[in-house]
């Protein structure tokens, strides 16, 4: 259910040791069992087992596809456009992390021209 008055989903702590199901992470993200298995395809989430009933899913898996799903609702992308969105959202985070590194070790040198 989303928070009228401010827009914002409900969220809650998941454990990071946690094991989903191929059904409980459908019932935890409403979605549909061949979303989630296109999902898997495109390698947007990466199921441990080999089969569908063996599958099992860590926490970060649900907030893939609570991302993924926000982005084929707002954005109307496919499973190939959620997985690109994505990957280019890993890569800015990778970038502003670096220039975060850099941007401490240039105050950290005096300044010369002073």
């Amino acid at each position: 259910m989303i928070d009228k008055a401010s827009g914002a989903m409900p969220s809650e702590i998941v454990d990071a040791a946690s094991a989903f199901s191929l059904d409980d992470l459908c019932n935890a993200c409403h979605v549909e069992v061949e979303w989630v298995a296109e999902l898997a395809q495109h390698g947007i989430i990466e199921p441990a087992g080999r089969t569908r009933s063996e599958w099992k899913f860590s926490s970060l898996s649900v907030v893939r596809v609570a991302k993924a799903k926000r982005l084929e609702r707002d954005l109307g992308l496919n499973a190939a456009g959620i997985a690109l969105v994505l990957e280019l959202l890993r890569e800015v985070e990778g970038l502003r992390t670096r220039l975060s590194v850099l941007q401490e070790m240039n105050a950290d040198v005096p300044d010369e021209t002073a």
